[in-house]
């Protein structure tokens, strides 16, 4: 009786009526009502409704063909989840009391798991296995408190994921709040969304094989970043949403670097940059999102750069040690506020990408389609563009270009070169295409070629087709 819980008017008065009659109904009947009883009607529940069959109805792949399942909002685990040998990736959101037993050792496959806002708990068994097997983590909650401890003993562990309030709250995020790191000696990728005001010292603990570090602090002041210095081994650094203003001093320790990413930050000057000709090995340097005025000519010594992406930002002009690196591969330069293109660029002769959309340009000099052969995306979205050079024939390998939004009244005939183009390749409005011979505007809207072709044209049986013929139908 006493695990029955406290009852009052009808149902207290039933109970008392059949104690009266019976007192072992009543105790039956308070066993109904107790929470053991609930616990093991909602097992039995999660046991009939969740069994193989269903569990593997909704078990999908991701797009690197990894076995998926994701399950959400159940009072526990269903004891059938713990068969499926070949389920790689396993998904968990507010589960109240997901409980890893030692029958995860079935699952020989899994390799990830995500955790959003659920207290898991596992047995020694299930650590070990998990220890052993587990290369991927991601873990989302509240506060840092809620992390449970079994995560800091991952020694398998790749890839960790932590979303949450890291700090402490009596700190106001300056604090690190969470365990050693020591034990997580194979990590390689460390991702922290949340609202740090420093780089936490503790990251010495993976100085021997952390490579990667990303830092989301949805818009934080990032205040102290000398922790940086006790990873010297990052190749990949990615520091977003921290309000930085300039380049961090703290990069000149990371001579291993290869690509920093510091997108959505409050940069306005890149005079810094001087300083990372250390960095020998850079090639991918990402400050899209912030509101640098210029691009200083230190530039140049990024010799060793393949991407340089600077959108969005509020860039008049381009220095002409821009141009000075040639392996350079992708040139992201959208929204901003240039208007013209230096013929310079000419000499980017390995640029595959070439992104101009949403900024000031009336023309495109003749240099960049005699240099630039090797393009494979050209946007000019969103510019104030009058032609399209006929120079754009030259771009044999184009297979994407967006001239949306501009001041065109033609398209060039040459257009019918770039086989690439083929099966819409070409982005432009509906009216500008009718501005193209039949011939040449079917052949950019069939199917693109399974090889390229040295043809400008198609040929067509039934019409002698010649670049001649198409000028002087324009004429």
């Amino acid at each position: 009786m006493l695990d029955a819980p406290d009852l009052h008017n009808d149902l207290a008065f039933l109970l008392h009526m059949a104690d009266q009659y019976d007192p072992l109904l009543a105790q039956r009947l308070s066993v109904f009502l107790s929470p053991v009883s609930e616990t093991r009607l909602l097992q039995e529940s999660v046991e009939r409704r969740w069994g193989a069959e269903r569990l593997r109805a909704i078990t999908s792949s991701d797009q690197q063909g990894r076995s998926v399942l994701q399950l959400v909002a159940l009072p526990h685990l269903p004891p059938a989840l713990f068969s499926f040998s070949t389920l790689q990736v396993l998904k968990l959101e507010l589960i109240a009391d997901a409980k890893l037993t030692a029958q995860i050792t079935n699952m020989s496959a899994l390799r990830e798991l995500h955790l959003y806002h659920c207290s898991a708990s596992v047995d020694p068994g299930a650590l070990q296995f998990l220890q052993e097997h587990l290369e991927v983590l991601h873990l989302t909650f509240t506060t840092a408190s809620e992390i449970p401890g079994w995560i800091y003993s991952l020694r398998g562990l790749q890839e960790l994921q932590l979303t949450g309030r890291l700090g402490s709250e009596g700190g106001m995020g300056r604090g690190w709040t969470l365990g050693s790191l020591r034990q997580l000696r194979h990590l390689r990728v460390l991702v922290l969304r949340g609202t740090l005001q420093k780089v936490p010292a503790e990251l010495s603990e993976l100085a021997g094989s952390l490579l990667k570090l990303e830092i989301h602090n949805e818009g934080t002041r990032l205040l102290v970043l000398t922790g940086l210095r006790r990873v010297p081994g990052l190749t990949e650094l990615h520091l977003q949403g921290c309000q930085l203003e300039r380049l961090p001093s703290a990069l000149l320790a990371l001579s291993g670097l290869r690509s920093l990413d510091l997108q959505h930050n409050s940069l306005r000057t890149l005079e810094e940059l001087l300083g990372l000709q250390h960095l020998r090995r850079l090639s991918c340097l990402r400050l899209a999102h912030n509101q640098v005025l210029s691009l200083p000519a230190s530039v140049g010594v990024l010799r060793a750069l393949e991407l340089l992406d600077l959108a969005y930002n509020q860039l008049q002009t381009l220095p002409s040690a821009l141009f000075t690196l040639h392996r350079l591969r992708r040139l992201l330069l959208a929204g901003n506020l240039l208007q013209d293109l230096p013929a310079d660029i000419a000499a980017l002769r390995l640029l595959n990408e070439l992104d101009l959309s949403a900024n000031k340009l009336e023309r495109l000099p003749a240099e960049l389609f005699v240099g630039c052969v090797e393009l494979r995306v050209l946007n000019v979205a969103n510019n104030s563009l009058c032609c399209l050079p006929a120079g754009v024939s030259a771009l044999t390998l184009l297979s994407r270009l967006d001239v949306r939004g501009n001041s065109l009244e033609v398209l060039p005939l040459e257009l019918g070169c770039c086989s690439g183009l083929r099966g819409g390749g070409l982005l432009t409005e509906g009216w500008l295409m009718h501005t193209l011979p039949p011939q040449v505007r079917d052949a950019l809207l069939s199917e693109a070629p399974s090889r390229p072709s040295s043809e400008c044209f198609p040929r067509f049986p039934s019409t002698q087709w010649s670049f001649h013929s198409a000028l002087e139908s324009r004429i």
